[in-house]
Order: structure tokens, then C-alpha cells, then sequence
């Protein structure tokens, strides 16, 4: 059976219904029915706009663990895409693809830190590539580089659904 909770307003009410948005009590009183659930009178009052990137840290941690998957699957990725034509189409397809994994793993928060997080775990894989000829002074590999360029603005666009 579930704990009894009391609303974080009228902490004397025992309820079982909590905020959609912020995830605290409320009671009978204080709930404000909406388009997307029962919400708080704080968080129904707000903008939906209001809560883009305001990620919990359980969504954050899913985003970080994600975005891990997604370098080290990346790698084998990358090896592959570079071997095939049109691979600055197949990076973009790549970079957007792991953008709306760790978009979605962050509870579609999107924000400046899910965006960090799918830049960063989409280069990763492009730079363990491309470094070695780049650290020698090789310009072999341009379209490598421009094929990274494009699948880190895809997986940061990824991210900007408000």
C-alpha cells in the first residue's frame, strides 16, 4: 500500500495525489486540474515554457548514462560511417538520432545540459577517429571533419524542441 503523504501546503491533510510537474502532495484544495494532469497551484500558474530544462536528477542521471551508451556505441558507429559513402548524411542521421535518445531519456526536458550532454557524447566518438590524424598534421580527413560538425548541430537540434 502506498505512504501516506500530506500536502506540502496544509501539512495537517493526508493525501495520495502528488503534482505532475514537481511531484509534490497536494490536496483536494490545492490541486489545479490542467491539460497534461493535476498539478500544484506554483506549477499550474507557470508558462509551459517555464519548465523546459528544469530537469530532476534521476533525468539527469538517465541523460549522463545515455549519453555514455551513446559515445561508446558510437564508436563502432563512426568506424562504420566512415567507410560508407554520403557519410556526412549517415553523421547527420547519427547525431540526430542520439540527441533524441538523451533528449528522451531526460524526461523531454530538453535545456542547455541535455543539449551539453548529446553534443558532447556525439563528438566523442568522431574525435577517438579523428585525432590521431589531426595530431599528426594530416589533413586526410576533412569530410571527417565536416561529417562531425554536422552530427553534433544535429544531436544539439535534437534538443531544442520547446
Amino acid at each position: 500500500m502506498a505512504e501516506t503523504m500530506h500536502c506540502y501546503r496544509h501539512p495537517n491533510r493526508e493525501t495520495r495525489v502528488s503534482c505532475a510537474t514537481c511531484g509534490r502532495p497536494i490536496c483536494t484544495e490545492c490541486m489545479r486540474q490542467t491539460y497534461v494532469g493535476i498539478k500544484c497551484p506554483d506549477d499550474a500558474k507557470l508558462p509551459r515554457t517555464a519548465r523546459t530544462g528544469a530537469m530532476k536528477p534521476n533525468q539527469i542521471l538517465m541523460s549522463l548514462l545515455v549519453g555514455l551508451g551513446v559515445t561508446l556505441i558510437g564508436i563502432p558507429v563512426v568506424a562504420l560511417i566512415f567507410d560508407l559513402p554520403f557519410q556526412w548524411l549517415l553523421s547527420i542521421a547519427a547525431g540526430y538520432g542520439a540527441g533524441t535518445l538523451i533528449y528522451r531519456a531526460g524526461g523531454r526536458n530538453g535545456g542547455l545540459l541535455a543539449t551539453t550532454i548529446s553534443i558532447f557524447a556525439t563528438a566523442i566518438p568522431y574525435l577517438v577517429w579523428l585525432a590521431p590524424d589531426a595530431l599528426t598534421g594530416g589533413t586526410a580527413n576533412v569530410f571527417g571533419f565536416v561529417s562531425m560538425v554536422l552530427a553534433i548541430v544535429a544531436a544539439g537540434l535534437a534538443n531544442r524542441r520547446l
